[in-house]
């Protein structure tokens, strides 16, 4: 995917800084040019009060004209309150529509977008988890990334305007009578300026080297704390801590995750290079004081011009400093927006076809697996092999076998989470890649053993979405088994569940959650419908009497029921046995026991011994 520590050439540094302006401008449209017109307010303000202060002064000690001496005065007031008034409705707007944390919030809800629409392939990569761990680590620990792009060129904009206003004031008065000393003292004062602008940029090229090896090791760290950050929330692991007295690791985990050295070593880099900055713009400023104030001794140049001459002069040297800084910044943050240009640029690895998902009309679809065979990205050993197997409409298929043995993986590639790695799967005779991906994926919903609930409003969880039918969420409850809890509920379909964002959200069990995946596969409609292993944790009585509920709800449509408890899918037209990625043995149940030396008959016979036993 990426690699932070390979080196990144020049022209690339501009790409990707080109793209994260681009990208935040995008994000924001508002931000760039409201911040603009802000800095150039900030950076006239002061210079603005500078020329009329300068005017004020040499009119004391010439002509003493009151009346231009009130003009200049008024024109000062008034133009920094217009200033001021406008700079406040842009620094309102700027942080009500692109602050720190609304602007967090923008990148991870655009990180989240990507990650809901790309291929599924992806969401399994460990490569990619750890991308977007990084990704959270620069923005959050170091405000690095796309969020450093709206911190720093707000600074380089002030720096520019400011440079441009100081130009302006200072260009005609150094060209007129008044000579600021020596022009060997100002070549020379030049000269350490420009020595002083060479470190100050190797310094922050250091400085770049450093903040990277501390946000990769931050990276490594973040990871490994949030993963047992959730381990130790109080309905996922309390009582196996107490119980087992884990406290002693987890400290030690914690302890361990945390290496502050890195980030102070950062931190006195920081402070050396900011205090040798801060060093060099005292003294250049106050050499050209001393160099203006040598040269005004023997010139007939009013005092306010020298003072508006060594103002504008010191306040250009500053500006250009601060403006060399910044660019230097902004340029440095390129690395770490590489994570993030690969992850939106992550190519498409499932081709969608052109083809319109025909009707049911009224029977169905067939499904037909043909001679398919899978294996997962960078795996050597096939998960699913040669397997030939027809879904007819309105059947009841059921898919059973050990763990590992291909269940799981034939209805990523029935969903088409995957394409096979050979052969294919057809839809009423056509291959499933020639239809629309999206058409093709609403034929289907699907319980799957790890399903996800929201802590969103109960009818929200069900309908997936903000408006929805109420009649048929309780209806859809009500047939998975909810409907007397609901009445529970102290605000029945908009009651929050759990309590993540809301204190007064409610909590719900397993077999609560379970229930309401189900109503959301029903809610869909779909025409076929899947059961992954949805109850895995409920004991084999429980398991079937949810099976049978199901099949009488969903009627008509077409089934698929996944278990490895073989007793839950009796009721089932055909079962087909997995068996290490094959299909071994496809019939019905009285079928399939008949075969005692077939792999149904000896799972079947294994599972019930144990129950005998019992």
């Amino acid at each position: 995917m990426t690699d932070e520590k390979t080196t990144i050439s020049f022209r690339e540094s501009l790409s990707l800084c080109g793209f994260g302006i681009k990208t935040a401008h995008k994000l924001m449209p508002a931000y760039y040019p409201c911040m603009l017109i802000r800095s150039l307010i900030t950076a006239a303000q002061p210079l603005i009060v500078l020329f009329f202060s300068a005017h004020i002064l040499n009119e004391l000690s010439s002509a003493r004209d009151i009346g231009n001496i009130v003009m200049y005065a008024a024109i000062t007031v008034g133009l920094t309150f217009i200033l001021s008034a406008i700079k406040a409705v842009l620094v309102r707007e700027i942080e009500s529509h692109a602050g720190r944390e609304r602007a967090l919030r923008r990148i991870h809800m655009m990180q989240a977008e990507r990650f809901a629409t790309m291929d599924f392939s992806y969401t399994e990569d460990n490569t990619v988890s750890e991308i977007l761990a990084r990704m959270d680590t620069y923005a959050q620990g170091s405000s690095r990334g796309l969020v450093f792009l709206y911190i720093v060129p707000q600074r380089a904009s002030d720096s520019l305007f400011s440079m441009i206003f100081a130009i302006l004031l200072a260009g005609p008065l150094s060209a007129g009578s008044m000579r600021v000393g020596s022009p060997w003292a100002v070549a020379a004062l030049f000269a350490v300026f420009a020595a002083g602008l060479v470190m100050t940029i190797r310094l922050q090229s250091r400085q770049k080297t450093l903040m990277q090896i501390t946000a990769e090791r931050a990276a490594s760290d973040n990871t490994l704390y949030d993963y047992y950050k959730n381990y130790i929330k109080a309905d996922q692991a309390a009582k196996d801590v107490r119980i087992y007295k884990q406290n002693e690791a987890l400290w030690s985990v914690f302890a361990n995750s945390y290496d502050s050295t890195v980030w102070i070593s950062l931190m006195n880099f920081r402070g050396r290079t900011e205090g040798f900055q801060l060093a060099l713009l005292a003294v250049i400023g106050g050499g050209f004081y001393l160099l203006a104030g040598y040269g005004a001794l023997g010139s007939d140049v009013l005092v306010g011009s020298i003072i508006q001459t060594v103002g504008a002069i010191s306040a250009l040297a500053t500006a250009i400093g601060s403006l060399i800084v910044n660019i230097g910044l902004i340029y440095n943050n390129a690395p770490f927006l590489k994570p993030l240009k690969d992850y939106l640029a992550l190519p498409g690895i499932l081709h969608s076809g052109t083809k319109d998902v025909p009707p049911p009309d009224g029977h169905g679809y067939e499904i037909e697996f043909s001679n398919v065979s899978f294996r997962y990205p960078g795996a050597e050993r096939y998960a699913l092999k040669n397997l030939d197997l027809k879904l007819n409409p309105g059947e009841r298929l059921a898919v059973v076998g050990l763990n590992g043995s291909g269940k799981t993986t034939m209805i990523k590639l029935l969903c088409r989470l995957y394409d096979p790695t050979d052969g294919d799967i057809l839809l009423d005779g056509a291959s499933i890649r020639d239809y629309d991906r999206d058409q093709y994926s609403s034929l289907f919903s699907v319980v799957f053993q790890d399903h996800t609930l929201f802590p969103l409003w109960l009818g929200q969880n069900v309908a997936v979405g903000q408006e929805y039918d109420a009649d048929l969420v309780e209806k859809y409850l009500g047939d998975a088994g909810f409907a007397n809890r609901i009445g529970t509920m102290p605000r029945g379909l908009d009651t929050i569940l759990y309590k993540e964002f809301d204190e007064d959200g409610t909590q719900i069990s397993g077999g609560e959650a379970q229930k309401i995946a189900f109503a959301r596969a029903l809610y869909k409609n779909a025409p076929i419908v899947v059961l992954d292993e949805p109850t895995a944790a409920l004991d084999p009585i429980s398991e079937s009497e949810v099976y049978f509920s199901f099949d009488r709800t969903i009627r008509g449509k077409t089934a698929v029921f996944i278990s490895h408890r073989l007793s839950s899918c009796r009721f089932c037209e055909r079962i087909a046995v997995f068996d290490e990625g094959r299909l071994v043995q496809l019939g019905s149940h009285d079928e399939l026991l008949a075969d005692v030396n077939g792999r149904y008959y000896e799972l079947w016979e294994a599972q019930a011994r144990h129950y005998r036993e019992q």
